[in-house]
């Protein structure tokens, strides 16, 4: 993530790949980052963490992560140095990229495992009363609740690295079989007008999960967010 030079990191990138004779393309049909293939990988070259302007508490949490950047350490790898977030922003980052996917597209088990095994590694590095007063603010206990019970009662994790797990088991058993067997999956049609009605109808069935995840009118959440399409038609 390249704070404010997104756009030149790009352009340095595209010049580079031609001065090179490389085929490799960059996709600009994202809203919060561009991607790009740097041999077996596939990197995102983030201008924000987030979509930030549809959601008012997306906005105020993206700022909170941008602060929290300033805190990171390093470790060497191959003679070169690799620099990771601090415990604090790994976490919170965890948890919001996961509630976004989940209320969006969806998630699957390896976003579950992602937050599980961060934990187990980390849990005495996470300033947990700092984490648990930021999910409680930002109304995103019920979901977390889910993702740790999950964690505990059908991946095997201990209970004891999560801090907290409290959990309503109805909702949870719901939110595990929407993970494992979505409503909704990810193949959308391929011509516009049958896209736009499929990306409607998920939308509309993604309801529970907003009202899961945000404290905010979904109608608001709309109007953003075809916006933030019209700005952008490539991702239509």
């Amino acid at each position: 993530m390249v704070f404010g030079q997104q756009e030149a990191a790009d352009k340095a990138l595209s010049s580079w790949f031609k001065a090179q004779g490389s085929s490799t393309e960059i996709d600009y049909g994202h809203n919060v980052h561009t991607v790009f293939n740097w041999g077996d990988f596939m990197v995102e070259n983030h201008y924000e963490f987030f979509d930030s302007r549809r959601y008012r508490s997306l906005a105020k949490l993206e700022q909170m992560l941008e602060e929290l950047a300033d805190d990171y350490y390093f470790v060497e790898l191959n003679e070169e140095k690799v620099y990771v977030p601090s415990p604090n922003l790994h976490a919170l980052f965890l948890i919001i990229h996961a509630l976004n996917h989940f209320a969006s597209r969806g998630i699957n088990l390896r976003q579950l495992l992602d937050w599980a095994f961060f934990v187990k590694a980390h849990t005495r590095e996470i300033d947990w009363a700092w984490l648990n007063k930021v999910i409680e603010e930002y109304y995103m206990k019920d979901f977390v609740g889910c993702l740790n019970a999950i964690c505990v009662e059908n991946l095997g994790f201990d209970a004891s690295i999560f801090n907290s797990v409290q959990f309503n088991p109805t909702l949870k058993d719901r939110v595990f079989q929407e993970i494992l067997n979505p409503e909704f999956g990810n193949d959308l049609p391929r011509h516009l007008v049958p896209r736009l009605m499929f990306k409607y109808k998920r939308w509309m069935g993604s309801a529970w999960k907003r009202e899961l995840c945000y404290d905010e009118s979904k109608w608001k959440s709309f109007s953003n967010g075809l916006w933030r399409h019209l700005m952008k038609p490539e991702t239509i």
